[in-house]
């Protein structure tokens, strides 16, 4: 299977080929909330009712919905995406049982290469102007992550 690779530039012109396999913070656009709806696990579904006060058999009826797979359930979108999706003041999405999410949310990971992560970069971008990098990540943790991620990318032959 080929790896999807994306290549950014620096202000400085310095090129930086990504591979999938390399996770940045995450922009918080909401596009991996919007098109897909995860499978749940029974673990699942117990988290979510537990963090949420209510029964198992009334968190299915709420939050999923029976589907053909091994799981059994995919959790429920609304026309604006995952039913626990919400937007903050900013524009940044919000998952609203972030610290009980499904494990298929947990294991997603924010890369350059991964589509939906190009899509939510170029959502982001105003009128064609370049972004600084405190308009993607306003904190130093969150610029610091990044420069973290990309410093152990192999350099391009």
């Amino acid at each position: 299977m080929p790896v999807e690779k994306a290549t950014i530039k620096t202000v400085e012109g310095k090129e930086i080929a990504v591979t999938e396999q390399t996770p940045i913070p995450c922009f918080r656009c909401g596009i991996c909330c919007t098109c897909y709806q995860p499978p749940l696990t029974t673990e699942d579904i117990d988290n979510i009712a537990s963090a949420l006060g209510i029964s198992h058999p009334k968190c299915i009826s709420r939050y999923a919905h029976k589907a053909p797979i091994k799981e059994g359930y995919l959790l429920k979108h609304t026309k604006k995406g995952c039913v626990f999706l919400a937007w903050d003041a900013d524009g940044k999405a919000r998952c609203t049982i972030y610290p009980s999410r499904p494990r298929a949310c947990r294991e997603w990971f924010a890369s350059l290469a991964k589509p939906e992560c190009q899509e939510g970069l170029a959502k982001l971008k105003s009128e064609g102007r370049i972004m600084l990098l405190k308009e993607l990540f306003p904190s130093y943790e969150e610029q610091k992550e990044l420069y973290l991620s990309l410093e152990k990318v192999p350099p391009q032959p």
